[in-house]
C-alpha cells in the first residue's frame, strides 16, 4: 500500500488501512487535499478513477511519480483549492476520501467544504475522513511548536461537531490514537502525538 517515496506525512495509520481493507472500493474516488498521496496508490488499485485534488501542485507531481503506468491511466490530478467552490457537477463521485487535512480548517471553512462534498457526492455515496484532534508537536528540550491559527480540536468537541454535520447520513465513527512519532520537516524536527476520529457517513 505505501508509496514508492516516503510522504512526508508519515506512514499511513493502522486504522485507516484497516478501514480501507474492508471495504469495498470501487467505481469514482475524489482524494480530497491528496498532498502527495499516501494512500493513494490504495485506491487505485481498486477504484475505476482516482481524481487527487490539492493546492500544492509539486506534491500531486509526487503522487502521479509514485503510481505505476498501468495506475496512473486512472489518476486524474487536478491543482484546486478547495475552500473554493469544487469544480465538479453535481454527483460525481461514489466516494470522498480525505487524511491528514480537514482538521487544520476552522469549523465554517470546513463545513463549506462538507457541503460541497454533499452536493459533488452520489446519492448513498460514502465519505470517509480522518480528523486529528489534541494534537501535540515537542521538540527534544520538552517545548512545543505551537502553530499559530491551528484549531487543534480537542477530542470530544470535535465529536460533537461532527456528529451534527453529519446527522443526515449514515454516520460510522471510530476514535484512535497515533503513537509518537519523530517527524523533520524543514528546520524543525519534533514527535508529533495525537488522537484522531476515522468517520464513514453514507449520504442518504
Amino acid at each position: 500500500m505505501k508509496s514508492k517515496n516516503n510522504s512526508v506525512w508519515g506512514i499511513e495509520d493502522k486504522a485507516t488501512v484497516d478501514l480501507l481493507k474492508n471495504t469495498k472500493i470501487g467505481g469514482s474516488w475524489l482524494n480530497l487535499c491528496a498532498g502527495d498521496g499516501r494512500f493513494n496508490n490504495y485506491l487505485l488499485e481498486q477504484a475505476s478513477e482516482v481524481v487527487a485534488v490539492d493546492i500544492d501542485e509539486k506534491a500531486l507531481q509526487k503522487l502521479a511519480k509514485t503510481a505505476t503506468n498501468t495506475l496512473r491511466k486512472k489518476l486524474k490530478p487536478k491543482v484546486m483549492d478547495i475552500t473554493q467552490p469544487l469544480l465538479f457537477e453535481n454527483d460525481s463521485f461514489d466516494w470522498i476520501f480525505c487524511t491528514g487535512a480537514l482538521h487544520l480548517f476552522p469549523q465554517s471553512a470546513f463545513v463549506k467544504v462538507v457541503k460541497e462534498a454533499e452536493r459533488i457526492l452520489k446519492p448513498r455515496g460514502q465519505i470517509i475522513i480522518d480528523f486529528a484532534t489534541d494534537i501535540k508537536r515537542t521538540y527534544a528540550d520538552g517545548s512545543l511548536w505551537i502553530i499559530e491559527n491551528e484549531p487543534n480540536y480537542k477530542l470530544e468537541e470535535a465529536l460533537i461537531f461532527l456528529k451534527e454535520l453529519f446527522k443526515d447520513y449514515d454516520l460510522y465513527i471510530t476514535t484512535d490514537k497515533v503513537n509518537p512519532e519523530k517527524v523533520k520537516l524543514a528546520d524543525k524536527e519534533y514527535t508529533f502525538t495525537c488522537n484522531f476520529i476515522l468517520l464513514r457517513a453514507v449520504k442518504k
